[in-house]
């Protein structure tokens, strides 16, 4: 019966891959999009808790963009004053407050940019991944750097290499490079505090200030007072999470519309296809009751045949997803803040167990009506042309 089905299929191809070709782009988007929404989901969670502060204390503006381009190691226009950093670290309430400035430094020829982060102790606190690959795993000079495992890959430089910044003016040496730890460190320059401020011009001056509470239950307390800081405003990682998540939440809502629109396209299109084939071979299919088929395998004729048209519009958009997921990726992790560096996109058994239930339960769905036509075929009808 297998191959007689795949004989009837194949007789007319131009129908057969569009039918099959709406099943695939279906699969294909619906199984991206799982895999997105589990990708950065797990990856903005272990960005927050690899952290390990309860809230931040950033400029005016927009503080979600804000904190999150300061946990990606992302440049500030503007900064907070002198005066916040005290007024964090005199709160009784606050376990540590790690000030960081943040500096792009443009390198036109090369079309990137370098982003240099200036931190003291307390901000290598915030690190417990650091691990000095080569060198020292702090600085150890006033003009001395340490360099993020793929910074050190593109600029080729090794301890005790000199490092002269054109735009900065300056030069630096390297005291250490980090290990790999699948964060944005791993791209970026780390300088002394200090000395960054003094870089740049900008003494006293701060891109954000990251807070661990001594009880994250006075997180709601901590922040009120906060609020009241000149110039700064508050954001916790709870809440940060929880704005990202329901904007993904959103945007993947809408899309998964498209998606199950697209799914039920394909299945009338697969329905549409099953039942002008058994319209045309309704003659053949009377004669098959004729010679003994039963009416339960004429059925079963048809619902075989949607079964291995709906597999092969599987198959073929689980292949089109992983391809896609290997150009989207790359395109998707600059524009989605706080997205893993490693993998966006989380391949799980689960969702491929998902598409191919949803596969099996489609071709059934798509197999029922022309399945019916056929049961309703008479055998006496075969006699006549």
């Amino acid at each position: 019966m297998f191959r007689f089905a795949l004989r009837n299929l194949l007789r007319r191809p131009v129908r057969l891959a569009l039918a099959t070709g709406g099943v695939m782009v279906g699969i294909s988007v619906w199984l991206l999009l799982m895999a997105l929404g589990d990708g950065y989901r797990a990856g903005l969670r272990t960005e927050l808790d690899r952290a390990g502060i309860q809230l931040m204390v950033v400029p005016l503006g927009c503080p979600y963009d804000a904190a999150a381009r300061v946990l990606k190691g992302r440049s500030l226009e503007t900064s907070l004053p002198s005066e916040v950093l005290g007024r964090v670290r005199s709160d009784p309430d606050v376990s540590l407050a790690a000030p960081l400035l943040i500096v792009s430094t443009p390198r036109e020829d090369e079309r990137r940019s370098d982003l240099w982060v200036g931190l003291d102790d307390s901000g290598r606190a915030l690190r417990p991944w650091w691990k000095a690959a080569q060198g020292a795993g702090w600085f150890t000079s006033t003009n001395g750097f340490i360099l993020g495992s793929e910074a050190a890959l593109i600029e080729m430089r090794s301890v005790g290499d000199r490092l002269h910044s054109p735009e900065l003016g300056q030069t630096f040496r390297v005291d250490g490079i980090l290990s790999r730890s699948g964060t944005s460190d791993d791209s970026l320059f780390f300088i002394p505090l200090s000395a960054a401020q003094r870089m740049v011009g900008q003494e006293g001056r701060l891109t954000a200030v990251a807070v661990r509470l001594r009880d994250p239950a006075r997180l709601r307390e901590v922040m009120q007072r906060f609020q009241e800081l000149p110039g700064a405003q508050v954001v916790t990682m709870t809440e940060m999470m929880g704005t990202f998540l329901r904007l993904l939440g959103t945007v993947r809502s809408l899309t998964i519309a498209l998606t199950l629109a697209a799914c039920v396209v394909g299945i009338l299109g697969l329905l549409n296809t099953l039942l002008a084939a058994v319209v045309e071979r309704s003659h053949e299919l009377r004669l098959l009751r004729a010679l003994g088929a039963s009416r339960s395998q004429v059925m079963g004729l048809v619902i075989l045949e949607a079964v291995l048209m709906m597999w092969a519009g599987l198959l073929l958009g689980v292949a089109m997803a992983f391809l896609m997921g290997l150009v989207l990726e790359p395109m998707l992790q600059p524009l989605l803040p706080l997205a893993p560096l490693d993998h966006l996109l989380d391949w799980r058994l689960v969702r491929l167990l998902q598409c191919l239930i949803a596969g099996v339960v489609g071709a059934f769905l798509a197999a029922t009506l022309p399945a019916v036509y056929v049961g309703r075929l008479q055998p006496a009808g075969a006699l006549t042309p």
